[in-house]
């Protein structure tokens, strides 16, 4: 019993290394932008055509992606452009108001650097999910501010500013992304 266990638990394991997640443009699952594995995007479901490399905290058009060829960095929940981590250079700032597991269910991604406080979290442990209900967004962490809301995620999709309607509807996804991989599809591929 406990070798058949063991093939199921590997082979289950073994499946979930080849999940080859799908990025579509707009919110039907017709026209497909490109495909998702292991920390790359490609352009073709065979992943013969790398697009861009993004296997940690830096996005690369290259095989590898170092500071000196990154294109976009991701640090804090937020992305800069080039290697920078200045805060002039911020393009965006994601919070994630939803999440399960460390994946972003549900997010707002708000121009240049943002810091949000004070937040009020719920937790259901049935789903496991947990909800931000409350928070105040600064840029020096003290006084207040309203920034654009460049997009907002929900629903394994990305919309266009503060919307949910399928009318702004940039891309469509499936499987699991974290935060910062979600900020990465918001700003280049949602463009």
């Amino acid at each position: 019993m406990k070798k058949v266990l063991t093939i199921a638990l590997a082979a289950g394991l073994a499946l979930g290394c080849f999940a080859l997640d799908k990025i579509y443009k707009g919110s039907s699952k017709k026209d497909i932008m490109c495909y998702y594995q292991g920390g790359r995007f490609y352009a073709d479901a065979a992943r013969k055509q790398p697009i861009f490399h993004h296997p940690g905290n830096m996005v690369s058009k290259e095989a590898k992606a170092t500071l000196k060829n990154c294109i976009y960095r991701l640090t804090g929940d937020r992305i800069y452009k080039g290697s920078s981590t200045a805060k002039q250079d911020c393009i965006a700032t994601i919070l994630e108001t939803k999440t399960r597991k460390g994946d972003a269910l549900a997010a707002k991604v708000f121009e240049g650097f943002v810091v949000p406080r004070d937040k009020k979290t719920s937790y259901d442990k049935k789903t496991r999910i947990e909800t931000v209900t409350g928070y105040k967004l600064t840029a020096d962490s003290v006084k207040e501010i309203r920034p654009k809301v460049l997009f907002t995620i929900d629903n394994n999709k990305i919309y266009r500013g503060d919307s949910t309607d399928d009318k702004d509807c940039l891309l469509t996804y499936t499987g699991k992304f974290t935060a910062g991989r979600l900020l990465f599809m918001a700003i280049e591929l949602a463009k």
